[in-house]
């Protein structure tokens, strides 16, 4: 049960590669002649095996390979040549599919970590906002706390904004793929696919997080004043207790800086060029113009 929640989560463990040649029941002498009769149909062949064997599901592991040799032994026995090249076919879209699986999962995975480790971030925060400065003898007062309390709020709308800007430009599971890799190849490595997925979910909430905190200091220290904060920490504070007024004041300030951090999250795609190395633009133009070179 344990090994099938990991599996799930990061991946089926990898093992042993095997080459068609060390299949067992296959003559190598009827293979030297398919190669030589289908050179491009056993190539074809030959790297989905081996992709099929670094699937990211099991099943998906188990299935493909099986087919894929089922239908070798079969043609190798003298079937028609159709019936590899259906196996074949199937086996790169069913690849595809776990390719597309893998990436997205991981990515999931990374946007959920960032969503659950968020509130722990924020109590950690608060608690050292209220703990460092009393290691210089300085206490806080009511406004402080205020303005701790709306950066934190800040922060946390970031977060969320982040997430949600993920969500919507990725409903095409595809679009997941061409993004991290110009195309959904089966020959690539998907369980590596959705480690770096994984963690580039994660970025994407500290990105969040960052331009919240950001645009909340910009609007706090008045330089952008095309915002204005429906109360300030100095509205919210005072001799007696709050009046019926300023506890609308209150839910107003809060609601307002976490649309506030909503906003500033939803921009995350800023970073996307800091996520890519600087050499794949300069790649892909020199393939476009057949040179190789930027």
């Amino acid at each position: 049960m344990l090994r099938g929640a990991r599996e799930w989560l990061t991946g089926a463990a990898d093992g042993e590669i095997r080459a068609l040649e060390e299949v067992p029941g296959i003559d190598p002498e009827r293979l030297r002649e398919l190669w030589c009769a289908e050179p491009e149909l056993m190539l074809r062949l030959d790297r989905l095996h081996a992709a099929a064997q670094r699937a990211f599901e099991r099943r998906t592991r188990t299935a493909v390979t099986e087919d894929l040799l089922r239908a070798l032994g079969a043609v190798a026995r003298g079937a028609d040549v159709g019936r590899l090249e259906t196996a074949v076919a199937l086996a790169e879209t069913r690849l595809e599919a776990d390719t597309v699986t893998a990436g997205a999962r991981g990515l999931n995975i990374g946007l959920a970590f960032g969503v659950v480790v968020s509130p722990v971030v924020l109590v950690v925060v608060f608690a050292l906002g209220e703990w460092v400065p009393r290691l210089f003898g300085i206490h806080l007062g009511c406004q402080e706390r205020q303005a701790l309390v709306h950066s934190l709020v800040c922060f946390a709308g970031g977060a969320m904004g982040a997430v949600f800007s993920v969500i919507i430009r990725l409903r095409d599971p595809q679009q997941l793929i061409r993004s991290r890799a110009g195309r959904a190849a089966p020959a690539a490595d998907p369980v590596q696919l959705s480690q770096t997925l994984r963690q580039e979910g994660w970025y994407r909430v500290v990105v969040g997080w960052f331009l919240a905190t950001a645009l909340f200091l910009l609007v706090s220290g008045g330089v952008l004043t095309v915002l204005t904060p429906p109360a300030t920490p100095a509205d919210l504070c005072g001799p007696g207790p709050l009046s019926a007024a300023g506890h609308e004041a209150l839910v107003k300030a809060w609601f307002f800086w976490g649309a506030i951090g909503f906003l500033a999250g939803l921009n995350e795609r800023w970073a996307h060029g800091l996520l890519r190395h600087p050499a794949a633009p300069r790649d892909e133009a020199g393939r476009e113009d057949g040179t190789g070179r930027a």
